[in-house]
């Protein structure tokens, strides 16, 4: 069984793909910019455990978020959203919400770091190269 790094990389990798093939046929290739459209690009899952994600909605909603402005605090920000939408919806609870969020929701985007979205589209391209040797 795949863990949720791995799925979320292939999944990636795929969306990388999908960037490149949609670029104009007499366009170069510029990593940088396929790793960060790829980044921003819809994600077919969250990428954490139910466990986990409960965990960090509750801290986010008890205002012991330690994290500033970035991709992680955005992620929790989003499930957040979503679960209040369709808590107020349904009216469930949060674990009930989550659960279904997180089993029928797609994310926003991948939310992972520039760095490592660079450092996956670079393995892409180097095993593209290796398969045309």
């Amino acid at each position: 069984m795949l863990s949720l790094v791995e799925t979320r990389n292939r999944h990636f990798l795929e969306a990388c793909r999908r960037v490149i093939r949609n670029l104009p046929a007499d366009e170069e290739i510029n990593i940088s910019k396929v790793a960060m459209t790829a980044a921003l690009s819809p994600a077919p899952h969250y990428y954490c455990t139910y466990t986990y994600a409960l965990r960090m909605l509750r801290v986010l909603r008890h205002g012991r978020m330690p994290l500033r402005r970035d991709r992680r605090l955005a992620l929790w920000e989003e499930l957040n959203m979503k679960c209040t939408v369709y808590m107020a919806r349904t009216g469930c609870n949060l674990p009930e919400a989550l659960g279904y969020i997180l089993a029928s929701e797609s994310a926003s985007q991948f939310f992972i770091a520039p760095s490592t979205a660079l450092r996956l589209v670079q393995r892409l391209r180097s095993a593209s190269a290796a398969a045309r040797s």
